[in-house]
C-alpha cells in the first residue's frame, strides 16, 4: 500500500501546473452563479488557443437569451491543465486515434458517434474545485474539430465550428435542466411524465399553458422529442434544444432564468453588514442594499417589518424610527422582485431575491421578570371559602431594578382573564438585577367554587408598566380540585372582575356597578331570596323569628332598598335561586341617581315554601363614593 500510495502521488507530481483565470467578475462568488471551464486536448503551447475558444464561447453565449439579460449573473473561471498530445480519443475511427490528455475525453461515448465525454472525471472535479467557487456546473472545451458533444456532471463540447452553440445548448441540459427536444432513436414513450419542463406526454403541452400564443407556442403541442418520435412533445417547432442555431424557445429561457435566479442573490452590499444585531429603542435605525435586478427587468422593492410590509417604502434604503416599538426581537427583510417578461410563471418566487436583519430592541431601564416556581404550600382538595396558600418565587434577569405587583386569579383553565375570580395581589418593591423575591399568597377560595379542576394563575406586571424584553413568562399556573362534600351553607359574596376579598365593594355616584350573589348549594332551587340593605352596623341586627337575626340593623337605608327591589338599582334583589343555588343579584348606580355617599352593607335571606326563613347570610360591606 506504500508504494501504491507513492505511485499515485508520483504521478500527481507528474501532471503539467495548472492555471486558473477569472475571466468574468461580476461580483462575490456568494451572489453570483459561477460557471468553470476546463480545457482537455490542449497542449501547453495552445493555452492561448484555449483562451481564444473560451472568450468566443462567452461572446456567443450571453448573445443567446436569456444569459444576455442576466449576463450580470455570472462569474466565469477557467483551469488550464495542459495535455500530452492535441485532441480527443477516436475509437470508432478505422483505424481507432487514442489521445493522451487531462481529462481522457472520447468519442462515441455509450456507443453514439457523437457524444463526446471525459473519462477522467475525478481529475475534472478536482481542477474545477480549484477555481473561486463553481456552482457544479463546469464545462469542458475539448480541441478537437469533429463535431460531437454531451453533457452530464460535465457539459462537454468540441471546438470547431458550431462549438458555441454546441455548448450553448449543453449548457441548457447541466444548468437549465432541459431535455433534448430530437426524436431520434426510439419509436413511442411510455413512460411516466418527464420531469423536465420542456418534454411532456400531453398533446396540449398543459405544462406551458402560460406560454400558449406565444413566439410559436400554441396548445397544439408539437410530438417527437426526448429522443421519442411518438409520445412526447415539445413546446415550439424547433428550439436549441433540437436544433443547433435555433433560438432557444420561451419554455427553454424561463427555466434557465429561474434556475440561474434560485441560485444567485441579487441584493448585495446590504447594511448593516451584520444580520444580527442589538439597538437601542428609541434610535433611528437605517437600512440599505443594493441589487444587480436589471433595470429593464422592472425591479419592485419591498421592505417588511417583522412580516407586515412596510407603506411607502420602495427604494432601496429604509429609517426605522425604534420609539415605541417592543422590545425584544425584529426582524427587517427587503426584497426586490424581479418582473423580466422572460418568466411568467414563478410558484417557488425564485425570481425574489430577499436579505433579513434580526434586530434586537434593548433598553437600560428595562427589567426581565419571570416566576420560575409557584407551589400550593396546603391541600391540592379546596372547600368553598377556605384558605388557600400558595408559596411562589419572583426573578428579575435585569438590567433594571423594578417594581411590580404580582396578581392571583382562579381560572378553569391554566390561562387567565380579567372576568376569573381574583384573589388579590402583593406589591414588590425594588427588586435588583439578579436577585429572586419569595413570597406567599394566603387568600379565601370564593363561595361559589364550582366542582372540578381550577387552576390559581400568578401574573406579573399584568398591565406592563415594567419594560421587559420578553412578556411571555410572566405567569405560572397550579391547580387545585374542588373537594366533594363538605357542610352547607347560606353566603354572600360579590362576584365582580378585579375584586377581592369578595365581602366588601365599593360604588361610585358617578356610575359604577357590583354583584351581591346569594351562594346556598344546599338549598331547594326556587327558594326565594331577598337581599338587604342597612347603613347603620351589623349589631345587633334585626330579628326575624326566634332564633333568626338578619345581620343589619333596621334605617332608611333598608326600607328605600326594600322599596325599590328589582328596579333600576336594586336588580334581582328579590328573586329565586337558580339550579346551582345562586341568586344573582346587581346594584346598579348611573350618574346623578340621587343617592348619597355612605357606608353600610348588604345581607340575604332565603324564605322556603313553607313559608319559613331557611337561612340567613353574613353582611358584606358597601361604600358609596362621590
Amino acid at each position: 500500500m506504500i508504494r501504491s500510495a507513492l505511485a499515485i502521488a508520483a504521478a500527481a507530481a507528474l501532471l503539467p501546473a495548472q492555471v486558473v483565470t477569472t475571466v468574468l467578475n461580476n461580483g462575490s462568488t456568494a451572489t453570483r452563479y459561477d460557471i468553470v471551464i476546463l480545457g482537455d486536448g490542449y497542449q501547453a503551447f495552445e493555452q492561448t488557443k484555449f483562451n481564444s475558444d473560451v472568450s468566443t464561447f462567452l461572446a456567443a453565449l450571453f448573445a443567446h437569451q436569456p444569459y444576455s439579460t442576466f449576463a450580470g449573473y455570472f462569474n466565469v473561471h477557467t483551469v488550464f491543465r495542459a495535455s500530452v498530445d492535441s485532441g480527443a480519443d477516436h475509437p470508432d475511427a478505422n483505424p481507432p486515434i487514442w489521445k493522451n490528455t487531462v481529462y481522457n475525453a472520447s468519442y462515441n461515448t455509450g456507443g453514439t458517434p457523437r457524444c463526446l465525454y471525459i473519462g477522467n472525471t475525478s481529475q475534472a472535479l478536482a481542477d474545477a474545485a480549484l477555481a473561486p467557487a463553481t456552482e457544479g456546473r463546469i464545462l469542458v472545451m475539448v480541441n478537437d474539430t469533429r463535431y460531437g458533444g454531451c453533457a452530464g456532471t460535465f457539459a462537454v463540447s468540441y471546438t470547431g465550428s458550431a462549438m458555441t452553440e454546441v455548448q450553448t445548448h449543453e449548457l441548457g441540459h447541466s444548468l437549465g435542466q432541459l431535455a433534448d427536444e430530437y426524436d431520434y432513436p426510439n419509436q413511442t414513450y411510455t413512460g411516466n411524465e418527464p420531469g423536465q419542463v420542456n418534454i411532456t406526454k400531453s398533446p396540449q403541452g398543459q405544462k406551458w399553458s402560460h406560454w400558449w400564443g406565444t413566439g410559436g407556442i400554441s396548445s397544439s403541442a408539437f410530438q417527437g422529442a426526448g429522443y421519442y418520435q411518438f409520445g412526447l412533445y415539445r413546446p415550439r417547432n424547433d428550439c436549441l434544444m433540437r436544433t443547433l442555431g435555433v433560438t432557444l424557445c420561451a419554455v427553454c429561457q424561463e427555466n434557465i432564468a429561474k434556475v440561474t435566479n434560485s441560485i444567485c442573490n441579487a441584493i448585495s452590499q446590504t447594511a448593516p453588514t451584520a444580520t444580527t444585531f442589538t439597538v437601542g429603542r428609541g434610535t433611528i435605525q437605517n437600512f440599505s442594499f443594493q441589487h444587480f435586478v436589471p433595470v429593464v427587468n422592472n425591479p419592485v422593492v419591498t421592505w417588511r417589518l417583522d412580516g407586515q410590509v412596510v407603506n411607502n417604502a420602495t427604494t432601496t434604503s429604509y429609517s426605522l424610527d425604534t420609539t415605541g416599538m417592543t422590545l425584544g426581537a425584529h426582524t427587517v427583510k427587503c426584497s426586490v422582485e424581479d418582473n423580466t417578461t422572460i418568466v411568467r410563471l414563478d410558484p417557488a418566487s425564485v425570481m425574489v431575491h430577499e436579505h433579513t436583519w434580526n434586530m434586537s430592541l434593548s433598553d437600560p431601564t428595562s427589567a426581565q421578570l419571570r416566576i420560575p416556581s409557584m407551589t400550593n404550600a396546603g391541600n391540592v382538595w379546596v372547600l368553598p371559602g377556605a384558605a388557600m396558600t400558595f408559596d411562589y418565587i419572583v426573578v428579575n434577569d435585569g438590567p433594571a431594578t423594578a417594581t411590580f405587583d404580582v396578581e392571583f386569579f382562579l381560572s378553569r383553565t391554566p390561562t387567565w382573564s380579567t372576568n376569573d375570580v381574583y384573589l388579590g395581589r402583593a406589591t414588590v418593591s425594588g427588586l435588583a438585577a439578579g436577585l429572586q423575591h419569595n413570597g406567599q399568597l394566603v387568600a379565601n377560595a370564593p363561595w361559589h367554587l364550582e366542582d372540578g379542576v381550577h387552576y390559581v394563575v400568578a401574573v406579573l406586571d399584568r398591565q406592563n408598566l415594567v419594560p421587559e424584553v420578553n412578556e411571555g413568562d410572566n405567569e405560572r399556573a397550579v391547580p387545585i380540585l374542588r373537594q366533594n362534600g363538605g357542610p352547607c351553607f347560606t353566603k354572600l359574596e360579590y362576584i365582580d372582575p378585579l375584586l377581592y376579598p369578595h365581602d366588601a365593594a365599593t360604588a361610585s355616584l358617578a356610575g359604577s356597578s357590583v354583584h351581591p350573589t346569594v351562594v346556598a348549594p344546599c338549598a331547594t332551587p326556587g327558594t326565594l331570596y331577598l337581599i338587604a340593605w342597612g347603613c347603620s352596623g351589623t349589631t345587633p341586627g334585626t330579628t326575624l323569628a326566634p332564633g333568626v337575626t338578619l345581620p343589619l340593623n333596621q334605617d332608611v337605608h333598608t326600607q328605600l332598598g326594600l322599596a325599590l327591589a328589582n328596579g333600576a338599582v336594586f336588580q334581582a334583589f328579590v328573586g329565586m335561586l337558580d339550579a346551582e343555588g345562586l341568586g344573582r343579584a346587581t346594584f346598579d348606580l348611573p350618574p346623578g341617581i340621587g343617592l348619597w355617599p355612605s357606608t353600610g352593607h348588604f345581607a340575604a335571606l332565603l324564605i322556603d315554601s313553607t313559608p319559613n326563613f331557611a337561612g340567613i347570610t353574613n353582611p358584606v360591606a358597601i361604600t358609596i363614593t362621590p
